[in-house]
C-alpha cells in the first residue's frame, strides 16, 4: 500500500515516519488532507484511540477548553 492513501471522505491512513536523526516519530499530512477537514497551523489536535488498535486525529472544538 503507498500512503498516504484516502479511505473515505473524511478519512485517511498515513505512515508513521522516523526521524534519521532525533529519532522522533511523525507524522505527514498532506496538504489536500488538511485543507478537506479544515486543520490550520496552530490547531490543538485531539488522539482518540479506537477499538482494533486504530486512532482517530480530530481538531479541538474551541467549546473542550
Amino acid at each position: 500500500m503507498s500512503y498516504p492513501k484516502q479511505t473515505g471522505p473524511n478519512s485517511w491512513t498515513i505512515q508513521v515516519q522516523k526521524d534519521g536523526k532525533t529519532q522522533e516519530l511523525f507524522l505527514e499530512f498532506p496538504q489536500d488532507c488538511i485543507d478537506q477537514v479544515g486543520w490550520d497551523i496552530g490547531d490543538t489536535l485531539i488522539w482518540e484511540e479506537l477499538d482494533g488498535g486504530s486512532w482517530s486525529i480530530r481538531k479541538k472544538d474551541a467549546k473542550e477548553d
